[in-house]
């Protein structure tokens, strides 16, 4: 075989190789774009014998979602914790693991992001377009239940947490933030999930796939990632993960916490839990600790003061 033939082979090989690897990546951009959605709710409000209405509204770019708004045990109060639940998952997994919290004074405000649970949308983008989800949920209780938001709270897990980095930023007026295996950057998450779930490289498969799924969506989610709104975050937050997290591991966990520049922040590691396993994991102390710190910073606020009344002036 002449050295032409071995390059015309070589060129063709490198070829083949390089469509194979753009075919790769394109096709995995469903896996993060279009997450399989849970056909029906497992945990219902029922269930924990919690009133609630179901509600529908819709974002700005015209998704419909819907959710649940459950008043405190013994009526509604002025303090609503919003509930941001991860990617791949639904509202009644998060309500599985937070509904203590009614019992505790506050209403709960749960809904599916598009693309998940009972919400319309067909593409998820790990945090970039959940943005706008949250923006319509804070909205809607605005609009709909003012005084139940005179006190607001925002609690995310996982992607749901990125979320609640981003509100906690956009919205200095909530009164707190609780987020839980909230990954750094939509990158290196993307990544982790590739190669522990999917022994997918970094490069150049998960590389090209982020460049497809940015092709698809008009925009780069990257800053929408905590990374680049955590340095706005001035409000009393709780970080919560665990130390067994393959997809947040710790060390990116506690760099986030130490970005967060508030003075009223805490984190807590829980031994052994891994990703969205806390609650599991962490049983009756993680109650315990989520509750005290909203019980800590969600309250009522305080009456106005009224300025000291000057006596008018006495005629003689």
């Amino acid at each position: 075989m002449s050295k032409a033939e071995l390059l015309n082979w070589f060129l063709f090989a490198l070829g083949a190789v390089a469509a194979l690897a753009v075919y790769l990546s394109y096709s995995k951009t469903r896996d993060i774009i279009q997450p399989v959605r849970k056909a029906a709710l497992a945990h219902f409000p029922e269930q924990y014998k919690l009133v609630h209405e179901t509600v529908e509204f819709v974002t700005a770019d015209g998704v419909r979602l819907r959710g649940w708004f459950i008043p405190a045990v013994g009526g509604a109060t002025g303090q609503t914790i919003i509930f941001c639940h991860g990617w791949g998952s639904n509202r009644g997994e998060m309500l599985r693991d937070t509904h203590f919290l009614s019992g505790q004074g506050f209403n709960l405000f749960y809904f599916d992001f598009r693309a998940s649970g009972e919400s319309k949308g067909s593409v998820s983008s790990v945090g970039y377009l959940e943005t706008r989800d949250f923006d319509a949920a804070y909205d809607f209780l605005k609009l709909n239940r003012p005084h139940a938001v005179e006190t607001a709270a925002v609690f995310g897990t996982s992607m749901g947490g990125s979320v609640a980095i981003y509100a906690a930023a956009k919205y200095p007026e909530l009164a707190c933030v609780l987020a839980e295996n909230t990954f750094l950057s939509y990158r290196r998450v993307v990544a982790n999930w590739s190669w522990r779930r999917l022994k997918t490289p970094y490069f150049p498969l998960v590389a090209m796939t982020l460049f497809f799924v940015r092709r698809k969506l008009g925009a780069d989610p990257e800053p929408y990632s905590p990374l680049y709104n955590m340095d706005r975050v001035k409000m009393p937050a709780l970080f919560i993960n665990g130390d067994n997290d393959d997809l947040v591991p710790l060390a990116d966990a506690e760099r986030l916490f130490g970005l967060c520049p508030s003075d009223k922040k805490q984190m807590w590691v829980i031994a052994g839990a891994s990703h969205a396993k806390c609650a599991e994991v962490g049983g009756e102390v993680y109650r315990s600790k989520v509750s005290a710190f909203f019980t800590e910073h969600l309250r009522e606020p305080e009456p106005e003061k009224m300025p000291p009344q000057v006596p008018a002036a006495v005629r003689p």
